[in-house]
């Protein structure tokens, strides 16, 4: 999955991404996450790796775009962050996973969703 990661600064392309639908958020490279300028919030979160360790991440609102559609999501990060999209910014953007024929496939019409 080719995503672009954009912020206050601007934004940046990422290439052959790993799609996770084990993973709940998004996991990005601190660099990345301060050269696009992504507004950091104020605390850590602890999250458990999928080897069950558990490390304290920092958290990061961006906007992710996929394609012609961008969504605000939370990305974390952390030492030796391997770069990961989660499905809650799948579920932002309106895609998911076609484990039989392995592809990405939209949901929902463009655009945000909103229901109250």
């Amino acid at each position: 999955m080719d995503v672009v990661v954009k912020g206050e600064k601007g934004e940046e392309k990422l290439e052959n991404v790993i799609v996770d639908t084990g993973a709940t958020y998004t996991f990005l490279k601190r660099e990345t996450l301060e050269k696009v300028g992504a507004v950091k919030l104020p605390t850590k979160v602890e999250v458990e790796l999928g080897d069950g360790k558990k490390v304290l991440a920092n958290a990061y609102g961006v906007v992710i775009r996929f394609e012609d559609r961008e969504a605000p999501t939370i990305a974390l990060t952390f030492p030796g962050t391997k770069v990961v999209i989660g499905v809650e910014t799948l579920e932002a953007l309106g895609v998911r996973v076609d484990p039989v024929a392995n592809k990405l496939e939209y949901v929902r019409p463009k655009g945000m969703a909103y229901f109250y």
